[in-house]
C-alpha cells in the first residue's frame, strides 16, 4: 500500500495519507475543478486500506475554505469513515475551526447524523 501525498496548490489542499507515520491530513483550501477526480485517490485509498491502516487513526481536516463541490466531496469521505466506524474500525476525526459560527456550520452541514467521534479544535 502506498502513502498519499498532494502538495497544496492556490486551489487545492495539502494531502497526506500516510500509515508509516501514522499522520492523515486534509488541509487548506478546497477549490478544485473537479473535487471528485481530486479526492478520488484518498477517497479509493479509505475504500482499500482504510479498515486495516485508519484503526486506531484519525483523520485531520483542517480547511480553510471549501466550495459547494468540494462540500459534497468532503461529506462523501466522512460518511465513508462513517462506514468504517460502523464496522468496528477505531477510527475518529479532527476538525479543525476558525470560530464558533464555522464549527456550528460544520456540525449543521456536515456532522448530522454521524456518529464517528468528532473532535472540534480551535485553529490557533
Amino acid at each position: 500500500m502506498e502513502a498519499i501525498f498532494i502538495k497544496a496548490t492556490d486551489v487545492s489542499p495539502e494531502v497526506i495519507f500516510s500509515p508509516g507515520d501514522k499522520k492523515y491530513l486534509i488541509s487548506g483550501w478546497s477549490l478544485p475543478e473537479s473535487p471528485s477526480k481530486f479526492y478520488g485517490p484518498v477517497m479509493k485509498w479509505i475504500a482499500d486500506y482504510g479498515d486495516k491502516e485508519l484503526n486506531g487513526a484519525t483523520v485531520n481536516f483542517r480547511i480553510e475554505y471549501f466550495n459547494t463541490p468540494s462540500a459534497r466531496v468532503l461529506r462523501e469521505i466522512l460518511d465513508q469513515l462513517e462506514g468504517l466506524y460502523k464496522k468496528g474500525v477505531k477510527v475518529g476525526v479532527n476538525w479543525y475551526y476558525d470560530d464558533e459560527s464555522s464549527k456550528d456550520e460544520f456540525e449543521y452541514e456536515f456532522a448530522q447524523g454521524l456518529t464517528i467521534p468528532i473532535s472540534f479544535v480551535e485553529k490557533s
